[in-house]
C-alpha cells in the first residue's frame, strides 16, 4: 500500500523544460559559448553547477562557476514566471494524494529559489510534507541521496513509496535507492523510461490510478 509519494519538479510535475534550454542558450550567448546545445548534450545529471563543470571544466574556480550559476538560474526565472503550468492532471492527482492522508514530497536538482517559484505559483507549496533541493544535498541525481533522506522524513518504509520521475539520471537515482519508479514522458519515451528501470510510464496524471498498487 502507497503511504508516500515523492515527485520529481521540472519535467514531471511540470514542463519546464523548454524554459531551461532557453535560459540556457541566453546564457551560453552572453558568455560567448559556441554550439550550446552540444553542451546541454554532454550533461549526465545532476545539478546546474555540476552542469557549469562540464562546460567551462577547470577554467574558473569554483566560487566563481557558483557565480555564473546563479547567473543562468536568474535568468530561467525572469522568462519563466508568470508562465508556470503543471502537467495535465496534477493539481488533482495532487489533492488526491492529500485528501487519502499520503505524504508527498519533493525531490528536485533544482535550487531552493527555483522550487520556491514554481511550487507557489501552483499553489501548493506548503501542502508538501517534505521538500529537499539540489543545493541543500552533497549528491544529486543520480545518486539517491535526496530520495533516501525524504523517506527518512516520511518515516516509512520503501515499499510503501512510489516516485515519479522524467529523467534517466532521476530514474536511476531511484534505482538506485531502491524505491518503485513511475516515468513522466516529458523528456524520454516511455520505453527508454521503462527500460532505465520504471514500473510504468504516463504521459501525464489524468488517468493514473494509484489503487494498481493496493
Amino acid at each position: 500500500m502507497i503511504k508516500g509519494v515523492i515527485f520529481d519538479m521540472d519535467g514531471t510535475i511540470v514542463d519546464s523544460l523548454p524554459f531551461h534550454h532557453e535560459a540556457w542558450r541566453i546564457f551560453f550567448e552572453e558568455n560567448k559559448v559556441d554550439d550550446f546545445s552540444e553542451k546541454l548534450k554532454k550533461y549526465k545529471g545532476g545539478g546546474t553547477l555540476d552542469l557549469m563543470k562540464v562546460v567551462y571544466g577547470d577554467i574558473y574556480s569554483i566560487d566563481e562557476l557558483k557565480k555564473m550559476s546563479d547567473d543562468k538560474e536568474i535568468i530561467f526565472r525572469k522568462i519563466y514566471k508568470g508562465n508556470i503550468k503543471p502537467i495535465e492532471g496534477f493539481p488533482e492527482f495532487f489533492f488526491y494524494l492529500k485528501s487519502k492522508k499520503i505524504l508527498v514530497g519533493l525531490a528536485s536538482n533544482a535550487i531552493r529559489k527555483n522550487v520556491t517559484l514554481t511550487l507557489n505559483e501552483l499553489g501548493v507549496h506548503d501542502l508538501f510534507d517534505s521538500i529537499i533541493c539540489g543545493d541543500e544535498v552533497n549528491f544529486g541525481k543520480p545518486n539517491p541521496e535526496m530520495f533516501d533522506k525524504t523517506v527518512s522524513r516520511f518515516k516509512l518504509e520503501k515499499d510503501n513509496c512510489i516516485i515519479f520521475e522524467d529523467s534517466i539520471e532521476g530514474v536511476s537515482a531511484a534505482v538506485n535507492a531502491g524505491i518503485n519508479v513511475i516515468g513522466v514522458t516529458s523528456s524520454s519515451p516511455g520505453d527508454i523510461l521503462n527500460n532505465a528501470g520504471c514500473i510504468k510510464s504516463i504521459s501525464n496524471y489524468q488517468k493514473f490510478d494509484l489503487s494498481i498498487f493496493e
